[in-house]
């Protein structure tokens, strides 16, 4: 009986608090908190937070939880609600001293300070967001009050900065410390790794924080640990095993301080899932096999590690692995074999820019979850085998820059969900039909340039035949040298952003309907039509907004076509015959025009000085002349060719400090005066070349403080006076010439004997560049490297064009000049020398022996001068030698016998009345003792090799491409 009343009792109680809990009468919130709230709310600058209205229950408003007892406001959660006040945090938060939860992410304090005093007042917080709101300054030292602190989260305000107080190693209950993507700098507080119940540290994106891992203590709780994107350095501890909760490790893009490898431990963290390691200075060497124990990793990447050798086949036994990325790296040998059950979550595997060879596993295309594959820029060889179950996510395949062959894998077609086929750069071959490619509904990428395919545009009859054929949404197009005649159709049907049809044999007009079926007010990227057999421009550029266009090598005539607003411009090898009025305007934004070798006539429109962005123009082989306006030459521009036309008048001699120029080429006109001074302004000048042209003035010797200049071309001017004088300057702060590579004076009047002490401060030329093939060329950084560089020099008795300059071509042409004196014995030291012209002057003296060290030295021309004596037989020992001419001298004696000189015809040596021996019809006195014997057979031999070797290149075509 007493049990019923007492039960009664506890039911009537609780009636009466939901009565009184009904009619108001239950804990409110207290005035003063009300008032702080309202305070709050009116900081703001737009009226939101519609609920906080004044003599209502501030307990129940958006965002605001009360302490059950009290009533006082315990949480603010007002993340991401538009909020916006430019006097940053509002003084009213600090009234609310009972908080313990602040959520004020995502809105806007317009770049204020945070405040130096008022944190303090909330001793009770224990969670504090003010992530993403555009907070700036450094930390208030009112944090270190706030001892309850479990969760800080500052991170994404960009505005953040100084050190990282100390004082957070002493806030003992702190979890999660979110810092991410501020500027803050400094040294990290190593305690902090201390304390034993951090879970989450994330200072990444603070490029200038430094610091280094210390030993880590066991029993930590860490489980997020992420450096990325700072300035930390060292290496990983061993100790970094006894972080055993550890989930996420991300130390990438640490500007490549750290050192060192993976330790051995770190195959310890059972419960490691992200591991990112790349472009952070990592050498690892060869990928452990232990590395298949980390079975709970989902992403692992290891991009520019340093990493050598072969991929482990453990690396199969990750089953759970979502993410591979181990490019840029120096992997060989194969990927691993399949082994049943692996790879089945992989979704993205990066192995590109390695040397990975072998054959490519069709199983990859068949993995289940696979959505991205890039085995770009590797060496793998062979043919693309079919595969079967072809893979129902496979979005992206990039294959490009391989030495794959075949043909490409009907298979293809069978991935649904493709998006991009990437396979440029290769040596397939074979047919492929276009319209095979358009049954991949979700295609938006195809490349398929740079093989040895030929493909069949037999789109036209797929539409024609099926009108409701689905039309892939293709945004970019590649399709450069693939054998094609027509353009395809489907370019009626789809505007395609990044179009390359070039280097193919398509003949005719440019249709009008290659853009979307003839929509003129386009908006695209790429359009590139050059190196075809065009003849016409049906359509219209006057309203298509283009940023690179590329009409070059066709047979395009009429007025140039400008489009709206164009970046790179490039019309060269056509015969186009005027430039409309409306080009000029349309370079505002421009950096690149080349309307080189067309017909183009009169002169430089002035407006083109007003192109203040233009940073290549070329305007060579073209009939333009008048004067050059003083703005191109001004130090603006970073190219300028104007070569071949008929420009006259000087040159402004105003060049500003900070001049940009690289290259200037003026060759071929009919300019006159002096050289202006103020290039030596132009401490960036690689290539001067006014050859042919009516310059008198003496040798620029001002020229040689120019640190950059590697090819200095003046042949066939008015130019007189010594060359090669000493510098006056001290000799060991001399930095004459110093990395001049070509210097053509041929045609000219100078005059007087060479400086031997001159040659000496050519070093470039005296160094031989080790493993260089001659096949590296001067490259330029022009805003993605579109230039060719050019020069014509006299080599092995022809003029020859090179458009790209070798790094490892020197040539030196001083011919015909009145040169006398001895040709200087400091000659001989110019190592790296390919050829070398010193004919038609009036040297006297021996051909110095000294030139049998050039060991590189293709073309030698010392012929009609008064040298005498005999022919050294040191330069027979010359085994590049491919062409030598010492004709019309008065040299004497017999003939070497052995080396390249057992090739060179009656040409090189006549008009020496006392030269004898083969090939002249002269013999020599039998006292005169052979140079050819046993000792000498085996290099006769590979002389002849590297001669034949030497002499096919006379036949090539050197137009080479600079890439």
């Amino acid at each position: 009986m007493e049990r019923h009343a007492t039960t009664r009792c506890v039911h009537l109680h609780a009636f009466l608090l939901l009565v009184l809990l009904d009619t108001g009468l239950a804990v409110r919130c207290p005035p003063d908190q009300a008032i702080a709230l309202l305070r709050l709310k009116h900081s703001f600058q737009q009226p939101l937070l519609p609920s906080w209205r004044a003599r209502t229950d501030c307990c129940r408003w958006q965002g605001v939880s009360c302490d059950a007892g009290s009533g006082r406001v315990a949480a603010l959660d007002l993340g991401d609600q538009g909020l916006k006040s430019q006097g940053g945090l509002p003084r009213a938060l600090f009234q609310l001293t009972s908080l313990r939860r602040v959520d004020l992410s995502g809105n806007d304090f317009g770049g204020a300070t945070l405040p130096a005093s008022g944190f303090e007042q909330l001793a009770e917080l224990t969670h504090l967001n003010l992530s993403s709101t555009g907070l700036a300054g450094q930390i208030p030292a009112g944090i270190s009050n706030l001892t309850k602190l479990v969760s800080l989260d500052l991170s994404s305000n960009n505005g953040l900065s100084g050190a990282i107080p100390e004082f957070f190693a002493e806030l003992r209950s702190l979890t999660i410390l979110q810092l991410s993507n501020n500027v803050f700098n400094g040294t990290f507080p190593r305690g902090i790794f201390e304390l034993k119940g951090l879970r989450v540290v994330d200072l990444s994106g603070n490029s200038d924080l430094s610091g280094e891992l210390p030993e880590l203590p066991p029993g930590s709780s860490l489980e997020v640990l992420d450096l990325s994107v700072t300035n930390f350095y060292g290496r990983i501890p061993s100790s970094i095993s006894n972080l055993k909760r550890l989930k996420t490790l991300d130390i990438s893009g640490s500007n490549g301080r750290f050192s060192g490898g993976l330790p051995a431990s770190i195959t310890d963290l059972k419960f490691l899932s992200f591991l990112d390691l790349s472009n952070s200075g990592f050498r690892i060497g060869e990928l452990p096999a232990t590395v298949g124990r980390l079975q709970s990793l989902s992403t692992l990447r290891l991009q520019d590690c340093g990493i050598s050798g072969a991929i482990p086949s453990s690396i199969l036994n990750l089953t759970r692995l979502s993410e591979l990325d181990l490019s840029q790296n120096n992997l060989t040998g194969g990927i691993p074999m399949y082994r049943k059950g692996a790879f089945l979550n992989l979704e993205k595997l990066e192995l590109c820019c390695n040397s990975l060879s072998g054959q490519i596993p069709s199983f990859l295309f068949s993995l289940p979850r696979l959505k991205f594959i890039s085995l770009m820029s590797n060496n793998f060889q062979g043919s693309i085998q079919e595969f079967s179950d072809p893979s129902p996510s496979l979005a992206s395949i990039y294959l490009n820059y391989n030495q794959l062959n075949g043909s490409v894998p009907k298979s293809f077609f069978s991935l649904t969900s493709l998006q991009t086929l990437q396979l440029s750069r290769n040596g397939l071959s074979g047919t492929v039909q276009l319209s095979s490619f358009w049954r991949l509904t979700n295609l938006s990428n195809l490349i398929l340039s740079a093989n040895t395919l030929t493909v069949v545009v037999d789109d036209k009859d797929y539409f024609n035949s099926s009108p409701s054929a689905t039309v892939p949404p293709i945004n970019s197009l590649g399709l450069a040298c693939c054998n094609m005649t027509k353009v395809p159709s489907i370019l009626k049907y789809v505007l395609v952003k990044d179009l390359d049809l070039s280097c193919n044999q398509i003949d005719g007009s440019v249709p009008k309907w290659i853009w979307a079926g003839g929509n003129e007010n386009v908006d695209v990227f790429k359009f590139n039509l050059s190196r075809n057999k065009f003849t016409g421009m049906e359509l219209s550029l006057a309203n298509a907004s283009v940023y690179f266009l590329d009409l070059s090598f066709n047979s395009l005539p009429g007025p140039i076509p400008v489009p709206i607003s164009p970046q790179f411009l490039d019309y060269s090898n056509n015969q186009f015959s005027s430039i409309p009025q409306d080009l000029m305007p349309r370079l505002s934004s421009s950096f690149y025009l080349n309307m080189a070798n067309n017909t183009l006539h009169g002169g430089i429109p002035p407006m083109i000085c007003d192109s203040r962005n233009l940073e290549l123009l070329d305007l060579s082989y073209n009939y333009f002349s008048g004067h050059v306006p003083s703005c191109l030459v001004d130090g603006r521009l970073t190219i300028l060719k104007l070569g071949h036309n008929h420009f006259q008048g000087t040159l402004p001699d105003d060049i500003q400090r900070g001049c940009a120029f690289q290259t200037i080429d003026l060759n071929g006109n009919q300019m006159e005066g002096t050289l202006p001074r103020s290039l030596s302004n132009c401490h960036h000048l690689e290539v001067f070349d006014v050859g042919g042209n009516n310059f008198a003035d003496s040798f620029p010797d001002w020229l040689g403080n120019l640190t950059k200049l590697r090819v200095l071309v003046l042949r066939s001017n008015k130019l007189f006076g010594p060359v090669g004088t000493v510098p006056t300057n001290s000799h060991q702060n001399r930095t004459h010439f110093q990395s001049l590579q070509i210097i053509d004076l041929a045609s000219n009047s100078f005059s007087g004997s060479l400086h031997s002490q001159w040659f000496e401060e050519l070093k470039a030329m005296m160094v031989i560049r080790e493993n260089d093939d001659g096949r590296q060329a001067l490259e330029d950084n022009l805003s993605g490297k579109f230039y060719r560089d050019t020069v014509v020099v006299t080599y092995k008795g022809i003029a020859r064009k090179f458009t790209r300059i070798l790094t490892a071509f020197t040539v030196i042409d001083f011919s015909a000049n009145a040169f006398t004196g001895s040709i200087p014995e400091s000659m001989g030291e110019l190592a790296s020398l390919r050829g070398l012209n010193m004919s038609h002057n009036a040297f006297t003296g021996t051909i110095p022996p000294k030139l049998g060290h050039l060991t590189q030295l293709e073309s030698l021309d010392l012929s009609s001068n008064q040298l005498h004596g005999a022919i050294p037989e040191v330069l027979a020992s010359l085994t590049s030698l491919a062409w030598l001419n010492v004709s019309s001298n008065q040299l004497e004696g017999a003939i070497p016998q052995s080396g390249q000189f057992l090739t060179f015809t009656v040409d090189s040596f006549q008009g020496n009345a006392g030269l004898c021996g083969v090939p002249l019809p002269k013999q020599c006195n039998s006292g005169v003792p052979s140079s050819g014997d046993d000792n000498n057979s085996k290099d006769r031999v590979e002389t002849i090799v590297l001669y034949l070797v030497a002499g096919s290149g006379d036949q090539r075509d050197w137009s080479l491409e600079l890439v």
